[in-house]
């Protein structure tokens, strides 16, 4: 009989602490209008997809960030801004690499981190039979337009002394592109408006245009030098734009002359605008967990001294306090 006692007695403990530890959790996800506070850690490595234009950066990033933080793993697969923005909302990675504007609807299920700018540039083959020429003049935003929208057919040798020599080339991004959608709309163009060979991925667009010495196109600025030497590749020229119609690059005006006077003119606004956009990585909701937390508040706060050395251009100081109050108080 006092087996039986002790027995329910031990039971009813038991059922009075599960119940208690359900409305513990269930308050713990009430809309109470508390913060919320991260409670997890990642039990598996961070997977990272998308825009070719952040890689590098991240890449730089995760290798900095390790040093710290060793334990924290990482996979990094650059497959373009579209393919970064269909895993993410599949929830087949953890951060997604977006740089362009997201589309309607999906903003809402989305959360964003801006983390850095960076520059569109056009671009020729080191190999161009007009290369001096084209360096000494430069090519203006008409031409450019003309040649892209399909409404002029100048050869190479129409724009620089040989008429009729040498058809102009153009390659295009065939993927989703944010680099491709700012340069169309540099243009004044929609991104179906802009004609050209089209290549998928932007190190296969890179190859084309260097091994055929009549291309035109564009890229993003990071992949135009070599990171290690700061110098503009030998297969591969940023073409200057004309911007003041002068026809020639003389003094402070030629900001295309090495990749320190063009990073420097992206960073202090002489080169245009609409050719620099936001980079940003992207969760499903906010970040759930301890290490994404902490890993993209490095990236707005530390991580952004090594932005200028590597061709991007960093967040203005309002947005990073403005990404990093919030990114802290996310932190337990």
């Amino acid at each position: 009989m006092n087996d039986i006692l002790i027995f329910a007695a031990m039971k009813t403990r038991l059922t009075f602490f599960i119940l208690s530890l359900v409305f513990i959790l269930a308050g713990c996800n009430s809309k109470t209008g508390k913060k919320e506070t991260i409670v997890l850690s990642h039990s598996d490595i961070i997977t990272i997809s998308g825009a070719y234009a952040l890689s590098p950066i991240v890449s730089i990033w995760i290798a900095e960030f390790q040093k710290t933080h060793p334990y924290v793993k990482f996979k990094l697969n650059p497959n373009g801004s579209g393919g970064g923005l269909k895993d993410i909302l599949s929830g087949k990675v953890d951060l997604a690499m977006i740089s362009e504007k997201l589309p309607k609807g999906s903003d809402t299920a989305l959360w964003v981190v801006p983390v850095a700018r960076v520059g569109v540039v056009p671009i020729i083959s080191g190999k161009n039979p007009y290369l001096d020429q084209i360096m000494k003049k430069g090519m203006t935003k008409e031409i450019l337009n003309g040649l892209f929208s399909g409404k002029t057919e100048k050869t190479w040798g129409d724009l620089y002394g040989r008429p009729g020599k040498d058809p102009v080339k153009l390659y295009k991004r065939g993927d989703t592109s944010g680099a491709a959608t700012v340069f169309a709309k540099y243009l004044s163009l929609s991104r179906d408006q802009v004609k050209g060979t089209a290549v998928s991925g932007e190190h296969q667009l890179i190859a084309e245009v260097e091994k055929d010495p009549l291309a035109l196109s564009y890229c993003n600025f990071i992949y135009a030098f070599d990171p290690a030497t700061k110098k503009f590749l030998d297969d591969l020229k940023v073409l200057p734009i004309d911007f003041w119609g002068k026809g020639t690059f003389e003094g402070k005006d030629n900001i295309f002359g090495t990749y320190d006077h063009l990073q420097r003119a992206m960073w202090l606004g002489k080169y245009p605008n609409a050719l620099i956009r936001d980079l940003s990585l992207v969760t499903k909701g906010k970040p759930r967990t301890k290490e994404m937390v902490e890993f993209l508040y490095w990236i707005v706060t530390d991580g952004q001294k090594f932005l200028a050395d590597n061709g991007y251009t960093e967040l203005h100081s309002s947005d990073i306090q403005s990404i990093a109050t919030e990114m802290k108080a996310m932190i337990p």
